[in-house]
């Protein structure tokens, strides 16, 4: 039952936000695509309307995590819904021993926390007014970039209730 409710939130996020959208939006989506589609388009990339849909997702459903992986390196920032809009949570050196020597720099510069203790990972909190003005996209958009993502990489997407990887709360 619990296997059915998740995949049935995924396909719900899948419709969300392949929704019927004006001409004018379809020629946009061309140069910068969204993370929506059909099934056998397993392979996303990075994009800031990937990145949109995705949290919009996330903060309008009730308890809902989202996970956005790189295919190559296997990085990841992670979002969860909050009562006050979203914590965003980027992966730390303990948990990703790759992530480049600059990247808690970067990290530090555009605001994120850094871990509270070795296992911990860097987190920022997103606040309801930047999840509608549209600037939690770019958040996870620079913390991604931090750590060498490029537009147009491949990503992927882990969504759902409750994941059992969210970002703590804090």
């Amino acid at each position: 039952m619990i296997c059915w409710q998740k995949n049935l939130q995924v396909a719900t996020f899948m419709l969300f936000v392949s929704a019927p959208v004006s001409g004018a939006a379809v020629a946009q989506q061309a140069e910068e695509t969204s993370c929506s589609g059909t099934m056998t388009q397993q392979l996303r990339r990075f994009s800031e309307k990937c990145l949109s849909d995705l949290v919009t997702f996330v903060a309008t459903q009730p308890d809902m995590t989202a996970k956005v992986y790189s295919e190559k390196e296997k990085y990841f920032v992670a979002v969860i819904r909050t009562d006050d809009g979203l914590l965003a949570e980027a992966v730390s050196k303990f948990n990703y021993p790759f992530m480049k020597e600059d990247t808690p720099e970067v990290l530090e510069r555009f605001g994120w926390m850094p871990p509270e203790n070795e296992s911990d990972n860097w987190k920022k909190k997103i606040t309801s007014d930047q999840v509608r003005a549209g600037a939690a996209a770019q958040e996870l958009s620079q913390a991604l970039a931090a750590y060498g993502l490029k537009q147009g990489e491949a990503i992927s997407l882990t969504v759902g209730p409750k994941l059992a990887d969210k970002p703590t709360s804090g």
